[in-house]
């Protein structure tokens, strides 16, 4: 579980770094995802097997993913394994 939480994390890291370089993308945008990242990461730091985030963290990530797939093709498949890797944990 640790090695699975490690790499989310990691995943995390990866799509802020990627939301920094994205100058185009409006505030309204960047700030759901970012409460969707901050969701994650409280979500991940008390992770516990079978404990879920608010459902809400999780819907604004397939939301976002929705959102960004055509404009964002690099940010939606980040978004991707981290909701990939949240389901293979049961979070």
């Amino acid at each position: 579980m640790t090695e699975q939480i490690d790499n989310l994390k990691a995943t995390v890291a990866e799509l802020e770094a990627e939301l920094q370089s994205i100058a185009t993308l409006d505030a309204e945008s960047r700030a759901v995802l970012e409460q969707a990242v901050l969701d994650i990461l409280a979500a991940l730091h008390k992770a516990t097997p079978g404990e879920r985030p608010a459902q809400s963290a999780i819907e604004r990530l397939h939301a976002a993913a929705q959102e960004f797939e055509e404009t964002h093709p690099t940010v939606t498949g980040i978004l991707s394994r981290l909701i990939d890797g949240l389901g293979q944990m049961g979070i």
